[in-house]
């Protein structure tokens, strides 16, 4: 394929992936909106789901919170409840660090492939950028 033909493929294919993505914007602004008043008239708890059912459909809100820990202030905090209750509210979450693994992978393959044993890995999807030019 000529480098031409290519531009003008990308080029098509670019502004088609654009319209899509502004059509899934605004099916998205609109879905949002229905939802807002559905609110409204089904009612939203402060935390937990409520139900209002019509001759047609069932409504189910939900509403809660996020909640994070400030690591820092439960060091200083955690002393002051008893170590079982400690416990059971905050649990430690273990994660990967990707940029070691991959440094340890490159540096000592023999040590990677053992810890290797205990992490499944998956492919992500492949993301796509797309960036407008101006008219020249």
């Amino acid at each position: 394929m000529s480098e031409s033909n290519e531009a003008s493929r990308l080029d098509k294919l670019a502004f088609e992936l654009e319209k899509a993505k502004i059509a899934e914007q605004n099916a998205r602004d609109h879905r949002l909106a229905i939802e807002q008043q559905l609110s409204e008239v089904v009612g939203v708890k402060e935390e937990g789901s409520h139900t209002l059912k019509g001759a047609y459909y069932k409504v189910t809100t939900s509403a809660g919170f996020t909640r994070t820990l400030d690591a820092r202030k439960w060091e200083q905090v955690k002393g002051r409840v008893s170590p079982t209750i400690a416990a059971k509210i905050v649990r430690a979450k273990l994660e990967i660090d990707s940029r070691q693994l991959k440094s340890l992978q490159g540096f000592d393959p023999a040590s990677y492939n053992i810890v290797a044993e205990a992490i499944t890995t998956k492919p992500k999807k492949v993301a796509v950028k797309f960036e407008r030019l101006e008219d020249k």
